[in-house]
């Protein structure tokens, strides 16, 4: 009776593999065919391989192209924020002029990538800061009601003039220039879809939901590592439950 048995060296960063007849009645057996695949790869990569760390360099790609994609994402975001601000009028003159709408419409002039809270004073040939006025009045509003952040001369920093006006907005008429601060701020930040369950969870607000207290009871040594050469403990709860956990 003759049987084909093929035979597998499986190996970090290559396959062996050969192909054998086998007669069992008589135990001879001949090699069909045999070869090997070598897998390329670096010598870390190889030694985050043996670690139990799977990182191949396709990964690492996928993950720069994620990061371009972003970046290409916010900056078209901000090209088009750009051009409706400045049909509108709101953008500040010194932040304005160094935008290009006639060609690279809403982009940077090239070399050049201007802040829309700082401008350049000629005279002193210092950057000083845009929105003072809104700074005072937000200083003018903690020493009514948070002198504490006053205290012993300390000083507020300029950055925080966004989340007053943020706050002023609500209720109070602010200025073209500041809105546009506003706009271009949260436009930097991205967007997000609605997360897996939550229409499910507005459309059953009769669910009962159970929480219980997660009470440590016990830590066992495992005496197990893990692939990263941690030792494992068993974590047991007071309710019963338990879990590993590396240290």
């Amino acid at each position: 009776m003759n049987k084909k048995i093929l035979g597998l060296d499986l190996g970090t960063n290559s396959i062996g593999w050969a192909l054998i007849n086998q007669d069992i009645e008589n135990n001879v057996g001949e090699i069909i065919k045999l070869g090997s695949r070598i897998i390329p790869m670096s010598e870390d990569i190889l030694g985050k391989f043996d670690s139990g760390i799977t990182e191949s360099d396709t990964a690492k790609r996928t993950a720069f192209r994620g990061i371009r994609r972003l970046r290409e994402r916010h900056l078209l975001r901000r090209e088009r924020l750009h051009r409706v601000l400045n049909i509108l009028g709101f953008l500040p003159e010194h932040y304005a002029r160094e935008i290009d709408f006639e060609k690279r419409l809403g982009q940077f002039l090239e070399e050049t990538e201007p802040k829309i809270t700082y401008r350049l004073n000629d005279e002193i040939k210092k950057f000083a800061f845009v929105f003072k006025k809104a700074f005072n009045e937000m200083v003018e509003d903690f020493k009514k009601h948070q002198p504490q952040l006053l205290e012993g001369g300390k000083l507020i920093p300029y950055d925080w003039t966004i989340y007053y006006l943020r706050n002023k907005a609500l209720t109070q008429k602010i200025e073209k220039g500041e809105i546009a601060w506003l706009l271009l701020n949260f436009n930097q930040k991205r967007g997000y879809y609605q997360l897996r369950g939550e229409d499910e969870e507005d459309a059953n607000e009769d669910k009962k939901i159970e929480f219980y207290p997660l009470i440590v009871a016990d830590v066992i040594d495992t005496k197990e590592l893990n692939a990263k050469k941690q030792t494992l403990y068993k974590i047991v709860l007071e309710n019963g439950w338990d879990f590993i956990k590396p240290s």
